[in-house]
Order: C-alpha cells, then sequence, then structure tokens
C-alpha cells in the first residue's frame, strides 16, 4: 500500500504547490515508507533521528534517512519483499522505490568477518556515543541536494518536529522554505487502505480478547492494576493463540476500579463499585480503541441512570454515522441525548476521534461540535461516550467505527448494557 500512499502524497503536493514532504514523526515515517524504525518508536528523544522525503516529481524518488544498524530492515520493509520479523508484516516498495541514507549509531552489528580483521584493518571505524547531529545533518542536505530541492519548498510535520530538529533544518539549508504539512498528512491518514483496516479489526478483537479475560477474573478485593495485568494477559494470550491476527506489540489500557475518576486505584474492588475499561492494542503499528463499563454486584439507580443515557447517546450517534454526514451532526445527536435525559451541564470537546499510527491513539478529526467535514468511506472512528465521576465511578462506551459505501461497520461486538458481574 506504501507506494499508493506516496502517490497520494505527491499528489497532495503538487496540489499545494509545494515540492517535497520530509516527514519526522513515527507514524508518518511508516506511513510513507513502510518501515517502522525502532529507533524512533522507542523513545520520544530520538525524534529527528530519522526522517522520509518524498518529492512531488514522481520521477524522484523518495529517500529515508536510517541508521546504520537498522538499514537492512529498512531495504527489507521498503523493497516490496516479506519484511523481516519484527517488523509490521506489511510490505512496502512500488513506485520509484526509496533510496536509504544511513548515519553511524553506536551500535556495532557487522558481520564477524569485518570487525576480526588484523588490528581491526580499514573495518575500524569510529562510533559516537549514541549519533553525530552534524551527520544527520549532511546526510539530510545530500538528499534534498541529490533531488534539486536545495532552495525548495519543503513541506514538514512541523506541529511535532522539535525546535531543535527546526533550526538546524533551517541554518543547514537556508535556501529552502519549510511549512507545516501536519494537517494534509492527516487527512490522507484518516482515509485507511484495506491493510490498515484488516490489522485495526485485529486490534479491537485483542481489545474484547482482553477485556473478556480480565471480567472473568474480577474479584473481590482486586485493584484495578491486577485488572489490568489480566486485560493485557488476555489479550496477548488471544495473539499467540492466532498468529493471522498480525504482530502484537503492546496492549495498553485506563482502568478504573470504584469510586473516583480518572485513573483512580482503590484499595481494592468491592460490591457497588465500577470497572471501566478504556483500551487498546497495538498490531503491527496500527492501535484500537474501545471501552465498556460494568457493575462489580449491584449498579445504583444513578449508576444506571447515567450509564443508559451514555448508551443511548452512542446509539444516537451510530444511527447516524454514513457518508455523507457532517462529523458535527454525529456530535449533535450524542449531546442531544444526555440533554433529553436530564444532564444540560454534561460537557464534552468530542464523541471520539480517527486512529491509525500514534502511540496517543486520538488523531483528527474528532467528533466535534465544530468540525463540519463529512464523514468518507474508508474513515475508521473511534466513537466514544465516557464520563468521569468522583461518587458514582468512571464510565466508557466506545466502538471502532469504519464508514462504508451505504453506512458504517463496527468492529466491536460486546454488549452495551451496564452487565453486573
Amino acid at each position: 500500500m506504501f507506494d499508493e500512499v506516496r502517490a497520494r502524497v505527491r499528489a497532495e503536493l503538487q496540489r499545494l504547490d509545494i515540492d517535497a514532504c520530509l516527514v519526522t514523526t513515527p507514524g508518518n515515517i511508516f506511513y510513507t515508507t513502510g518501515f517502522y524504525s525502532p529507533v524512533v518508536n522507542l523513545s520520544f528523544r530520538l525524534m529527528g533521528t530519522d526522517a522520509a522525503l518524498i518529492p512531488a516529481d514522481p520521477a524522484q524518488p523518495a529517500a529515508l534517512m536510517t541508521s546504520d544498524f537498522a538499514a537492512p530492515a529498512a531495504r527489507a520493509a521498503t523493497s516490496g519483499k516479506a519484511p523481516p520479523p519484527g517488523t509490521s508484516g506489511l510490505k512496502g516498495g512500488g513506485d520509484a522505490g526509496v533510496d536509504i541514507h544511513t548515519y553511524r549509531m553506536w551500535v556495532e552489528n557487522r558481520d564477524l568477518d569485518v570487525i576480526a580483521g588484523p588490528a581491526g584493518g580499514d573495518a575500524k571505524i569510529s562510533r559516537p556515543p549514541q549519533w553525530n547531529p552534524d551527520e544527520i545533518d549532511e546526510t539530510l542536505t545530500s538528499m534534498l541536494e541529490e533531488r534539486g530541492l536545495s532552495a525548495a519548498t519543503i513541506g514538514i510535520d512541523l506541529r511535532y518536529v522539535y525546535a531543535d530538529t527546526l533550526f538546524r533544518l533551517q541554518q543547514n539549508n537556508p535556501e529552502c522554505q519549510f511549512v507545516d504539512v501536519t494537517g494534509m498528512l492527516y487527512g490522507l491518514r484518516a482515509i485507511k487502505y484495506p491493510q490498515e483496516i484488516a490489522l485495526h479489526r485485529s486490534a479491537a478483537r485483542l481489545f474484547e480478547a482482553g477485556l473478556n479475560r480480565a471480567i472473568t477474573d474480577a474479584r473481590e478485593g482486586q485493584s484495578a492494576q491486577a485488572i489490568k495485568y489480566n486485560y493485557q494477559a488476555g489479550a496477548l494470550e488471544a495473539a499467540m493463540a492466532d498468529p493471522s491476527l498480525g504482530e502484537f506489540q503492546s496492549a495498553y489500557g485506563f482502568i478504573s476500579a470504584g469510586t473516583g475518576s480518572s485513573f483512580g486505584d482503590r484499595s481494592g474492588l468491592h460490591s457497588g463499585d465500577l470497572i471501566k475499561f478504556d483500551c487498546g492494542v497495538a498490531v503491527g503499528g496500527f492501535y484500537s480503541d474501545c471501552g465498556r463499563t460494568f457493575a462489580f454486584g449491584k449498579a445504583t439507580a444513578d449508576q444506571r441512570r447515567i450509564h443508559d443515557a451514555l448508551a443511548e447517546a452512542h446509539a444516537a450517534a451510530r444511527e447516524v454515522m454514513r457518508p455523507g454526514t457532517p462529523i458535527s451532526a454525529v456530535y449533535r445527536a450524542a449531546d442531544d441525548v444526555m440533554l433529553a435525559h436530564g444532564f444540560p451541564g454534561y460537557s464534552r470537546g468530542h464523541y471520539g476521534h480517527s486512529i491509525g499510527l500514534d502511540t496517543f491513539v486520538e488523531e483528527p478529526p474528532f467528533i466535534s461540535a465544530n468540525e463540519h467535514s463529512e464523514l468518507q468511506p474508508g474513515m475508521l472512528l473511534c466513537l466514544e461516550a465516557p464520563y468521569y465521576s468522583a461518587s458514582t465511578g468512571s464510565y466508557q462506551i466506545e466502538d471502532m467505527i469504519l464508514i462504508t459505501e451505504n453506512g458504517h461497520e463496527n468492529f466491536n461486538t460486546l454488549s452495551y448494557d451496564l452487565v453486573e458481574l
């Protein structure tokens, strides 16, 4: 799919009269090249070390800068061949290909015959403690120069670029103009390819496996942390049992048990407490974000009143999710129900969001009152109706909804009732 992605990026660049796109975030590097960088995905501190360059001119090949340690995996992921173990499982390659440019990293990974020569011979090289920023600067500049982009307008995911990275880009490429294309990239990413949809669907399925394990094991006195561990174990067990779902990478979750809002964890679970799941799983670089709420023992009248209103608001929003519906209309459908149920003060900035590759899973567009763009086939939105109450407990109802040609597909199968455990 990545050759198609680059074609879409090039078309947008040409439409906006931008000469090239330089991306630096983990999600955008993967989205444009198919390479899931083990460096930039490891830590926020490594942002700016790897980057991908997509010229608007289709005659000019894309380029990827990564470390010499990661270069073999990068070449495999972008060549159109089956990627090596530990990568996304999606194939790259396609159009004019992706040129790999490397910088030296602290890791020695060359074969034994190279490092075992007499006194190291010519193979002995100087490695930096981590990496050399000047070498990265020179590599980026050479990527631009080779493509005739030394005095070009370059789109960059500027919203997330570190100030130091931008300063060095401007200092080393003074004739280039760097403009923000963060919104353009999110707009493209909002429409999913079949390969993306399949992995998101797998991630939703693994969420439900983890949740089912956690609620089955819920016990008096159990902490929210223990519930979370059971959720994560259930998701991992399901992934191990069915490798066709894709490469399991992690299971995350915000789970609360008892009273208290947000991420509260009390001394233990007691009758009358709520258990709220707002969780997901990462599969091959793609995420799920789903939620349900359960009562441990008998739910109170207030708990049922609130949950019933949230469930009806969620249902009303689902009802209008089809191509051509303004996203703001989805927001209004949910908000009107909360008002009708006697909660005029209930305030939400959004009732959901797109999802994709970001580790913080909430991506634009958001299901908000002022988002008037229309739903399109291929959009995948996490529709949520949460509430965090210090007196009654925390609530979440969240589904992953794919907009189809004629309506929508719901990736989730769990009941919307406030089930008593």
